[in-house]
């Protein structure tokens, strides 16, 4: 029994959607933060919202920045739903609308409709916002995005403070990581990778992005669908597209020798993922009664065709009978008139002597005899007699005008019948050459099979390379401009020459431009596709011979060995790869029409954050990235930096990241250092906590921005800390 028998493939089933929790309104909020001024925490990410209070464990609210405001026309009114809200409602999912333009907030109308939603799910029901802010932001964000989100808190909601800081230093400070120790931070989030090293505080300075991140992933494994399925019946959504991304991929620890393992049909079947999307399978609409009848309907219908073929029959042979009666009477009234007379009418029946008439009168014997024996059921055995030729042999002057017209007509049909006979016999003895040859090597296999198969495998591999050498040239043939298809076209034109031996004897003179035009090339390939298909076909039917003997006798070939297997469409790598291996593909099967492979996506799409030229992207991977900003210190802080390699961000918990980003980094660092990777505690929480736990400090206070300083210096306005986007150049 072989691999694809023992095997059954699990089938997956497509997730639209990802299981979310609905946002509660809170209704606590004047027990629990009214007149307490507790801090506002907002992790503001481009694909989540998380918002809490300060002095809270986890996040209170957490949904997709996403808003959709669109008119039902059911109810005839504008409805507005933002974050989880949208995916109840397919209307609401069509114009779903973000905030964000890559990691950056750009649409404030947008934002301004997500805030309104924060400060009413937490409970806040006064005339204004009485808690101070604390907002995290991307590596780089430009001032005039912060001015206007500034511009939007105090204004629009006239919050006491408002203070940003970077999500994944914030991160870092919640996983008890301390900024005076170092480290470095490589922080991979929906849209970007960012990776910023830490020496008592961010050196943003020497921060680095990879334009790559969950949403690329995404759209990457879409395309890579599309271009894989192009027919695909089904179209693949985003959201499904990024669930194949979370719940399939994964990270190789060597790339190229993962491809090999998915090209081996030995450990495909293992990686290979098979999903399944919804479909209705075509319901049978006629019940049994209707098949029966329709089978009755069938039957009676074929029963007339019967009855109508019969009288067809009969109608024939009283024709037949009629014209044998006419010919008879017609020969029977020689007699009776003049020679001239009986002539006339014989060409007014379209025949040109009486041998014409007595010929035209036994066929139509012949004839009706036959449709009375097929109305009768009679089984007629025909009976070929041998050609006789009685007039070849006699002298013309013996013959009168009509005989002599006749032995022309027997000297050519005994020429046809002597050249047939001739054949018959070249290949009756073609035959006995054969049997006698079959039956010699028969002896040999019996005498030393060893040896004879031995002979035979040569002569098999011999004949391979043969058929594979004619498939290489007929491919080179096909491009006109190959070494190959110049020389046949020459030969061709030098055929076709007048005067194919002449040299030509100066270069330009008498030149042969045969292959210039287009024409040409119509010609040749009509005159190649002929010769070309001949003599393959010739080549394969022996290749065949020796696979069947091999096959018969040879226990080691089996029949996926043959040439015609290994170069089935259904055994070819591409085939595997977008239908599988198991279980056969039914092309008819409607459930297997809508289901999609996933196999080489499952490292190809992650590779990109190690390999961004995989997707276009003309940027260093994360591992080179790494180590062109270690390098860039001196190196007592490269030592600690490489301590605390800290990984974060959602797109981080990718399995086999962590592993194999240490073993490509410790692949450029030297033998003798120190490395450490940390991997976030809860990537997608943590920058959230970190900000919720310095929200509490009393540095949050003294950095965060007043009203009154907003109103005095302007919306740009920020004080230095650890956390924030402060350069030294």
């Amino acid at each position: 029994m072989s691999l694809r028998d023992n095997l059954q493939p699990k089938i997956y089933n497509i997730a639209e959607r990802r299981n979310f929790t609905p946002n509660i309104t809170a209704t606590d909020y004047e027990s629990f933060a009214f007149n307490k001024g507790i801090p506002i925490v907002i992790d503001n990410g481009s694909y989540q919202c998380r918002v809490g209070w300060a002095n809270d464990v986890s996040p209170r609210l957490q949904f997709d920045s996403m808003v959709s405001k669109y008119r039902d026309r059911k109810i005839n009114q504008s409805v507005l739903l933002v974050g989880n809200d949208i995916y109840t409602d397919a209307t609401a999912k069509s114009n779903a609308k973000s905030a964000f333009d890559g990691n950056v907030v750009y649409n404030f109308e947008t934002m301004e409709y997500i805030l309104d939603y924060i400060f009413f799910k937490l409970g806040i029901n006064t005339d204004k916002v009485y808690h101070p802010v604390l907002m995290t932001e991307p590596v780089c964000n430009p001032n005039h995005s912060r001015r206007l989100m500034s511009e939007l808190l105090f204004e629009s909601y006239d919050v006491p403070s408002v203070c940003y800081g970077i999500d994944a230093l914030f991160s870092f400070h919640a996983n008890n990581l301390s900024f005076d120790e170092g480290g470095i931070v490589a922080s991979s989030g929906h849209t970007t990778t960012h990776v910023i090293p830490i020496i008592g505080r961010g050196v943003l300075e020497h921060t680095k992005r990879i334009s790559c991140g969950g949403l690329t992933s995404t759209d990457y494994m879409l395309k890579l669908m599309q271009l894989k399925y192009p027919t695909f019946p089904t179209k693949m959504t985003v959201n499904q597209a990024q669930h194949l991304v979370h719940s399939f991929t994964y990270v190789a620890q060597d790339y190229f020798k993962e491809l090999k393992e998915y090209s081996n049909t030995s450990t495909f079947p293992s990686k290979d993922r098979i999903i399944q999307f919804p479909y209705v399978p075509p319901a049978n609409e006629k019940t049994e009664e209707e098949l029966a009848r329709q089978e009755e309907r069938r039957q009676e219908q074929a029963r007339r065709l019967k009855e109508q073929a019969a009288k067809l029959r009969i109608q024939k042979l009283k024709d037949l009978e009629n014209n044998l009666e006419a010919y008879v009477q017609l020969k029977e009234s020689r007699s009776s008139m003049k020679k001239s007379e009986w002539i006339t009418r014989l060409k007014e029946n379209r025949i040109s002597d009486e041998a014409e008439l007595d010929e035209i009168i036994l066929k139509t014997e012949k004839s009706v005899q036959r449709a009375r024996n097929k109305l009768l059921g009679i089984d007629e055995v025909e009976i070929k007699e041998e050609p006789t030729f009685p007039l070849v042999d006699t002298p013309d002057d013996q013959l009168n005008e009509a005989e002599r017209k006749e032995k022309k007509k027997q000297v050519a049909a005994k020429s046809l019948h002597e050249t047939r006979q001739r054949q018959k016999e070249a290949k009756e003895l073609a035959r006995r050459q054969q049997e006698e040859e079959e039956r010699a090597e028969e002896q040999r296999r019996i005498n030393d099979f060893e040896g004879w198969l031995n002979e035979l495998k040569n002569s098999y591999e011999s004949q391979l390379e043969k058929v594979k050498s004619l498939k290489r040239k007929k491919e080179q043939l096909l491009d006109r401009r190959s070494h190959a298809s110049q020389l046949r076209m020459k030969s061709i034109a030098n055929l076709a020459s007048d005067t194919p031996n002449q040299k030509r004897r100066r270069r330009g003179q008498d030149e042969d431009t045969f292959g210039m035009d287009d024409n040409d090339w119509s010609i040749y390939k009509e005159i190649s596709k002929e010769e070309d298909a001949w003599e393959e076909e010739e080549e394969l039917s022996q290749l065949r011979d020796y696979e069947h003997k091999l096959l018969r006798y040879d226990p080691a070939f089996l029949p996926e060995h043959t040439f015609d297997a290994k170069n089935s469409q259904q055994n070819s790598l591409v085939f595997m790869l977008t239908r599988g291996v198991v279980p056969a593909y039914d092309p008819e099967n409607f459930g297997q029409m809508h289901q999609l492979h996933v196999n080489v996506e499952r490292i190809r799409v992650p590779e990109a954050l190690f390999q961004p030229s995989i997707i276009g992207l003309d940027q260093a991977g994360v591992v080179e990235t790494i180590g062109d900003i270690v390098n860039r210190f001196d190196y007592d802080d490269q030592r600690k930096m490489i301590k605390s390699v800290f990984v974060t961000g959602g797109h981080t918990q990718t399995p086999g990241l962590l592993p194999r980003l240490e073993t490509s980094l410790r692949s450029i660092l030297p033998s003798d250092a120190s490395l450490r990777i940390i991997h976030a505690s809860d990537p997608v929480i943590d920058a959230w906590r970190g900000a919720a736990l310095w929200a509490r400090t009393e540095d949050f206070y003294k950095y965060a921005v007043t009203r009154q300083e907003y109103q005095e210096y302007g919306g740009e306005y920020l004080k230095e800390h650890r956390f924030g986007n402060v350069y030294r150049i």
